[in-house]
C-alpha cells in the first residue's frame, strides 16, 4: 500500500527542551506587556518584542532543520543496510498519519448509536445467501461431493497429532487482536507442552464427533478504513476484518495441514494464496 505524503512536524517534540521553552515564555511576557500599554509600532518595547519573536522562530526553524537531518540520517542508514522493515517504519512514523478520529456520521445518519447500526445492517449483508435455497443447494453439492470424495480419502490420516499442533503453534503470531474470550495466540504459545497435549486431543474429538462448539461458528467484525485519507464517512472505504476464537483459527490450521492437499479454489483466484499473487 503506497501513503501518500502528509508532512508533519512534531512541534510539540520540538519546542520540549529548556531553551525554547524559555524563548517562548520570552515571547509571551513581551507580548504582554507590548499589549498592555497600547501595541506601540515603534520604542523600545516594540523592539524588544521583535527580537524575541525572531529569536523563537528561528529556534524552531533550526529545530525543524535537525529533525529533518536525523530523519534523513536513519533513512539513509536503513536504506544502506538493505533493511526494508525499519526503513519503512522510520517512513510512516514521520509521513502518514498515525490517529484516526472516529467518525460520528456515517451514510448521512449521526450518533454512535446510528453509526453502529449502519454498520450492522451493512455487513448482515456479507452472510446473506443470494437467493433462499442457496444454502440447501450448497449444502447439497458438500453432501456430493463428500460421497463421492470418500473412496479416495479411506487412507488419509484423521488424527492430529502432538506434533501438527505444535507447528501450527508455532506459526502463529504474537500480540494479535483477542475475541470476546479474551484469549490471544500469546496464551497458545507460551501455553507450555501439557496444553499442546490438550488441544490435539480436544481437535481428535471434534473431528470424530463431527462437532464444533458454538463459539468457532461466531466471530466479531471490525471495521477498518481502507485509506486513512479517504472519507470516513463513506461505509464503502470501510473494510471488515473478523477476529475469531485464537482456538478455531489453530484448529482450522490443523485440518489444513491434513487435508490441504484436498483444498482448491478456482484458477483465477490469486490473493491469499500461496505462490500467487495478484499484482504484476
Amino acid at each position: 500500500m503506497i501513503c501518500a505524503l502528509s508532512v508533519r512536524f512534531h512541534v510539540a517534540l520540538i519546542c520540549s527542551n529548556k531553551e525554547h521553552d524559555e524563548l517562548k515564555q520570552q515571547c509571551i511576557d513581551i507580548s504582554m506587556l507590548w499589549t498592555f500599554i497600547g501595541r506601540p509600532r515603534s520604542g523600545g518595547i516594540n523592539e524588544e518584542r521583535l527580537r524575541c519573536k525572531y529569536r523563537y522562530k528561528q529556534a524552531i526553524k533550526t529545530a525543524r532543520q535537525e529533525c529533518d537531518r536525523l530523519l534523513n540520517d536513519n533513512l539513509f542508514e536503513q536504506l544502506c543496510n538493505k533493511d526494508e522493515v525499519n526503513f519503512w517504519k522510520a517512513w510512516r512514523k514521520w509521513f502518514c498519519v498515525n490517529k484516526l478520529k472516529l467518525t460520528n456520521t456515517l451514510n448521512g445518519k449521526t450518533g454512535v448509536y446510528s453509526v453502529l447500526d449502519e454498520f450492522t445492517e451493512y455487513y448482515k449483508k456479507v452472510v446473506e445467501p443470494y437467493n433462499a435455497v442457496a444454502d440447501e443447494t450448497m449444502a447439497l453439492q458438500v453432501d456430493q461431493l463428500l460421497e463421492t470424495s470418500r473412496l479416495q480419502l479411506h487412507d488419509v490420516t484423521s488424527n492430529v497429532t502432538v506434533e501438527d499442533v505444535a507447528k501450527c503453534i508455532g506459526n502463529l503470531k504474537r500480540h494479535k487482536a483477542v475475541y470476546l474470550d479474551s484469549t490471544s495466540s500469546d496464551h497458545l504459545i507460551f501455553g507450555g507442552p501439557q496444553l499442546v497435549v490438550h488441544l490435539a486431543l480436544l481437535f481428535n474429538s471434534m473431528i470424530y464427533h463431527s462437532f464444533l462448539p458454538s463459539d468457532f461458528c461466531n466471530g466479531v467484525i471490525i471495521p477498518l478504513l481502507k485509506s486513512k485519507h479517504g472519507d470516513a464517512t463513506d461505509i464503502n472505504m470501510y473494510r471488515g476484518i473478523t477476529l475469531s476464537p485464537a482456538i478455531s483459527k489453530l484448529f482450522e490450521s490443523a485440518l489444513l495441514r491434513l487435508y490441504g492437499e484436498f483444498i482448491t479454489s478456482h484458477p483465477l483466484q490469486f490473493g491469499f494464496k500461496k505462490k500467487s499473487s495478484y499484482t504484476c
